[in-house]
């Protein structure tokens, strides 16, 4: 389970618009990070720990399903000046969990994923270093919601107007790209599953990249006009229906994510 020819991984990845050079690249970074294997060229084999991060993949979290009970989560940094690079790493890796600075040596975030954080803390080494507080409340300078007057704004700390931004750019590129192909694809009674399959891979890769740089803050702290959450859900009714028409006996079936 999990063995796909050569060929057809690169004919996927020349569907997605790849050049050989890079597939051939990608294939040996894989392969170097034991996310693949192969026994012969002309076989790859998908690893137990590419699996799992192939799993981790659909999707890495998406927290706009889930009740905010109100809290924050806040870290606080005094790294040394001796230890720069492991607290420039940690501020970077803070930014894409989707922490908001406060200022220089705070910064805070209203879901609870400290275990992400303490991993990357162990990892660095910089325990005595940094503390995590978790409140239900500010007693000055609360994170202010859209529309609200304070200090620490929400929309400004998380940089929401350019976020939606993005996304509008984005999701316009990708419908002015693929809409019309997809719903060809959609409509054609027996679809190409290597052309589903890169589809369905293109989808996946949008959404995360999205996810990637969307802190995803409770409702009561994004504008009107936020189009995020509509992106993120017709990306993933696309992304469904792609799956689901790609057959059983499809030697890419295997990769697809099930039960969705």
């Amino acid at each position: 389970m999990g063995e796909i020819e050569g060929k057809k991984l690169i004919k996927t990845y020349e569907a997605m618009g790849y050049t050989p050079q890079i597939i051939r690249n990608l294939l040996t970074k894989l392969k170097k990070e034991k996310y693949i294997d192969s026994l012969n060229r002309a076989i790859y084999r998908i690893t137990p720990l590419g699996k799992e991060v192939l799993s981790s993949l659909y999707f890495k979290r998406d927290l706009y399903s889930k009740h905010w009970d109100g809290k924050w989560y806040i870290i606080l940094i005094e790294i040394p000046e001796m230890l720069r690079k492991k607290r420039d790493i940690f501020r970077r890796k803070l930014i894409q969990f989707g922490f908001g600075q406060l200022n220089k040596s705070v910064y805070v975030y209203p879901w609870d994923i400290t275990k992400d954080v303490i991993n990357i803390i162990d990892t660095l080494e910089i325990e005595d270093y940094v503390t995590i507080l978790a409140s239900n409340e500010f007693l000055l300078n609360k994170i202010s919601k859209d529309g609200e007057k304070g200090a620490n704004k929400a929309l400004e700390i998380w940089k929401i107007e350019e976020l939606n931004n993005i996304y509008k750019e984005k999701f316009e590129r990708f419908e002015m790209e693929r809409k019309s192909d997809i719903n060809k694809l959609l409509n054609n009674q027996h679809p190409d599953d290597l052309i589903a399959f890169s589809y369905y891979l293109e989808i996946c890769k949008l959404i995360n990249e999205l996810l990637d740089i969307d802190p995803m803050l409770p409702p009561e702290f994004l504008p009107g006009s936020w189009g995020g959450t509509k992106v993120l859900s017709e990306l993933n009714r696309l992304y469904k229906l792609i799956a689901n028409i790609i057959p059983k006996e499809s030697i890419y079936y295997i990769f697809v994510e099930k039960d969705l």
